[in-house]
């Protein structure tokens, strides 16, 4: 009868073999060198509470009554939840491990609620790389008197994402998909020389926002040329536009100069 529990042996007793087989097989732990070893051994005397050493996985079973069982601590994470080479140890819930495949080579682990074990395995972007613009005009430009005006650019020293057109809406820097995100945006301009009233700069955000503004005040007695300089950091949307303004008030028309560092405007992307 399987599952007789244990019989303690005294001197004299007479051991039956109903007691071999009941007690004395029950009660030790039988040594086999694999688990196919042992299906051949006990294929024919199978009993609930059977309990087997294999030696190739060094592994203690018990059988239920209707299968091998390993008999580690229910508690301990089991050998058999790791597959490969670089596999770690997570949890999809409370009580319940599994495991998460290595990456690729240059991955990192970075949490992620979507996954089923809230870890996932992810490309780092490259900070090494660089988004942004510089734009220039190469020729001077004509701002009426107490006009503010949109500088126009005709030309580019870089522009690694499609920041700028020079062919439509030149006075325009439009901030890319997928570049949502904080900025370093800069500008200078140059007025020709001219003692009288004020000269001013500003950048303005979809045509609507000044968000930096600069003024200069033209020498009374030289009459030497006078720049604006801007530079501000400032959190941009993908599809805003961004201009550069400036303002005179001389009393007439008057000339911004054109070269490379006279008239020029640019962003560069910090990040998200």
């Amino acid at each position: 009868m399987a599952g007789a529990g244990y019989k303690l042996f005294s001197t004299g007793d007479v051991l039956s073999a109903s007691d071999v087989n009941l007690y004395l097989q029950q009660q030790t732990v039988m040594v086999f060198a694999s688990a196919a070893a042992r299906t051949t051994a006990l294929a024919s005397v199978l009993a609930e509470g059977m309990v087997t050493y294999l030696k190739d996985t060094d592994v203690v079973e018990i059988y239920t009554g209707a299968a091998w069982v390993s008999l580690d601590d229910p508690n301990a994470i089991q050998n058999s939840i790791v597959d490969a080479k670089g596999d770690i140890i997570t949890a999809t819930a409370d009580n319940t491990p599994a495991r998460l495949a290595v990456g690729t080579n240059g991955q990192t682990l970075v949490a992620d609620s979507t996954a089923a074990t809230g870890l996932k395995w992810a490309t780092p972007s490259s900070g090494a790389t660089f988004s942004g613009t510089r734009i220039y005009n190469s020729a001077s430009t004509s701002i009426a008197n107490a006009t503010w005006t949109d500088i126009t650019f005709n030309s580019e020293n870089f522009d690694t994402d499609s920041y700028h057109s020079t062919s439509s809406n030149t006075a325009r820097i439009t901030i890319p998909t997928g570049k949502t995100g904080y900025y370093f945006v800069f500008g200078t301009v140059r007025f020709v020389g001219n003692t009288t009233g004020r000269r001013m700069a500003r950048m303005m955000l979809n045509g609507a926002t000044s968000f930096g503004i600069f003024e200069a005040t033209p020498s009374t007695s030289t009459g030497s040329d006078v720049s604006c300089y801007l530079g501000q950091v400032y959190y941009f949307t993908a599809a805003d536009y961004i201009t550069l303004q400036c303002y005179q008030t001389s009393g007439g028309a008057l000339d911004i100069r054109n070269d490379n560092d006279a008239a020029f405007f640019g962003v560069n992307y910090l990040g998200a």
